[in-house]
């Protein structure tokens, strides 16, 4: 049997899956791309839904894929669908789960977090300390833009990813809801993890939480930094306070 190799980068398909660099691409389709044998092998390992994988003709692999739909592209249509300068081989086009069941142990809930980078940080380290749950506002980044995926390293495919609007989520949530403040807060060394389910709340990078969203917190906590700088990178504040916090 001869191998198809895709070498037009005007193919239909090709162009189709171009189309999921872009956040309104990504939500018409309810598709998303992953790139790299790292984020292809933890989609196919944890049963993702995995509608094709991209290979360019010629790249070699370990990855068992016998029983998913493979395409096979030339290099320079490879390049015109990775976001990355060096694209790396190998990628798929997965369809979006709907959404499991929530865990409310641990909740993440994040209000319009900007970066793509600090967005993949926190879901990544949200996995790392068992927050099985993380809320996204819809003003966030979108938890499928290229640099999230990049960033979480496949955390997408353990946890539950929902989209909700901060007051709706913390009005919902039953158990203690911990806000980060710099103002009227205690320092997280000061009390004890409470019992129960957590939520974790954390903010913009550059206002923090919103005034409404503070005024629904049962607690807010800050971090003790003796040092000289004044504040910390939401993801880092985040990675502190998740593993202060983890289940």
């Amino acid at each position: 049997m001869v191998k198809e190799v895709i070498s037009s980068k005007d193919n239909t398909r090709i162009k189709n899956y171009r189309k999921l660099h872009t956040a309104k691409g990504r939500k018409k389709s309810e598709q998303f791309l992953i790139e790299g044998v790292h984020l292809v092998e933890e989609a196919v390992n944890y049963n993702q839904p995995v509608d094709v994988i991209i290979i360019e003709d010629g790249f070699n692999h370990e990855l068992n894929i016998d029983k998913f739909k493979v395409l096979y592209v030339s290099r320079d249509v490879m390049k015109t669908l990775s976001t990355l300068d060096t694209p790396p081989g190998i990628a798929a086009v997965v369809n979006q789960q709907k959404p499991g069941k929530v865990d409310y142990n641990r909740v993440l809930l994040l209000e319009d977090i900007q970066d793509p980078g600090n967005l993949g940080t926190l879901i990544r380290t949200a996995d790392a300390f068992g927050f099985k749950t993380v809320l996204v506002t819809p003003k966030s980044a979108d938890p499928y833009n290229p640099k999230v995926l990049r960033g979480a390293q496949g955390s997408h495919f353990h946890l539950n990813i929902l989209q909700r609007e901060a007051a709706e989520a913390a009005e919902a949530f039953k158990g203690i809801k911990i806000g980060t403040s710099l103002n009227d807060a205690v320092y997280i060394d000061d009390f004890n993890k409470p019992d129960g389910d957590i939520m974790l709340v954390l903010g913009n990078e550059g206002q923090g939480l919103s005034d409404e969203t503070l005024g629904m917190m049962d607690i807010n906590a800050k971090i003790n930094m003796p040092g000289s700088s004044e504040s910390l990178n939401v993801a880092i504040a985040g990675a502190i306070m998740m593993h202060h916090f983890k289940s």
